[in-house]
């Protein structure tokens, strides 16, 4: 159906489904959109991570999780990260949840040695083949969210998975062959990854529309097209769909292009944005948003944060003070002292 419609339909249907999940806070509730703060560091140094981290929050982001891509799938380096986002989530009393991005396999470890682990993360596709390629299948995902799970830190839900998908991905595995050797276009293998990621109630799932490159989303009108397809199938399939604006540095495309990606997907009811330093990630080497663009696009359309009903701080009144010190550099509220 996706293939059919126009823009418009698929921002109109798409704003018209409503999905949603919860951990430390709900995401994807109607007039909210949360954002992922992706404070990375080539080197993984945790001065310049917790510099991003308090960047980002000042800005209002992060609500939907602070996750870092760590540069090495090292166990220790990933339970050094998690305890520095943890320390730095309980020190303001911040109402979200962390996550490192690490291999499956890794974040069960960290599990095992009871490290703070809020959400396991996994790359996931739409092609049998193209999961074995990320080194996945579904059994070893639902043994991940029921480690997960088994943590209980959650306090209003327990979706505790964090899956990332992607237009491209089967074929640059070169698993995207159907019955008889027939390749299969990279909409339908995306749409197909949606159907992966239910089997485990995710919390968070997001398309990095224009990561893998011109080879697949040429230029802006495809990346453009492409976030909005799949933010609609995830959206008809269940999901708290989110979506990274994003681009590589070889495309034919530019941040105006995500200004009207951002601002179609919001019209649309995107549940959240991923928000880096800058707009440029210096570790991935892509195009992102920035914190700044997250803002713009909150305050457009009238929207907040995700909200929480913990017992202790009120999550909409942390993250809107927080918008409210980026408007008035003012620092009176505890989250931003």
């Amino acid at each position: 159906m996706s293939k059919l419609m126009r823009n418009q339909d698929l921002i109109a249907v798409g704003a018209a489904v409503r999905n949603h999940s919860a951990f430390r806070t709900t995401i994807g509730l109607p007039g909210t959109l949360a954002t992922r703060l992706q404070p990375n560091h080539p080197t993984d140094d945790a001065r310049g991570i917790a510099a991003a981290t308090l960047d980002g929050l000042l800005l209002g982001c992060g609500d939907a999780v602070i996750g870092i891509n760590p540069a090495t799938d090292s166990p220790h380096a990933a339970g050094d990260l998690l305890r520095l986002i943890d320390d730095i989530r309980l020190r303001f009393d911040i109402p979200t949840q962390s996550c490192v991005l690490a291999h499956v396999t890794t974040t069960i470890e960290l599990i095992e040695r009871n490290l703070p682990v809020d959400l396991v993360f996994q790359s996931i596709a739409g092609t049998e083949g193209a999961n074995e390629s990320f080194g996945v299948n579904l059994a070893l995902l639902r043994e991940a969210n029921e480690a997960g799970r088994s943590l209980s830190r959650g306090t209003v839900g327990n979706n505790v998975m964090y899956l990332e998908t992607g237009q491209g991905s089967a074929l640059s595995a070169g698993a995207h062959l159907g019955v008889g050797g027939v390749a299969v276009d990279q909409q339908t293998l995306e749409a197909r990854a949606y159907a992966v990621a239910r089997e485990v109630e995710p919390l968070l799932v997001n398309t990095v529309v224009g990561f893998i490159g011109p080879e697949y989303l040429y230029d802006g009108k495809q990346i453009i097209r492409a976030g909005l397809e799949d933010h609609f199938c995830g959206k008809l399939l269940g999901l708290p769909m989110g979506v990274d604006v994003c681009y590589t540095n070889h495309a034919e495309a530019d941040s105006d292009d995500m200004d009207v990606l951002l601002t179609v997907l919001t019209a649309a009811g995107v549940a959240f944005v991923i928000a880096v330093p800058g707009a440029d990630d210096v570790m991935l080497g892509y195009q992102s948003l920035s914190f700044h663009d997250a803002l713009f696009a909150r305050r457009t359309f009238g929207l907040r944060p995700a909200r929480s009903s913990t017992t202790g701080l009120n999550a909409w009144a942390c993250w809107n003070a927080m918008e409210d010190c980026a408007k008035s550099r003012s620092a009176t509220h505890p989250c931003v002292r």
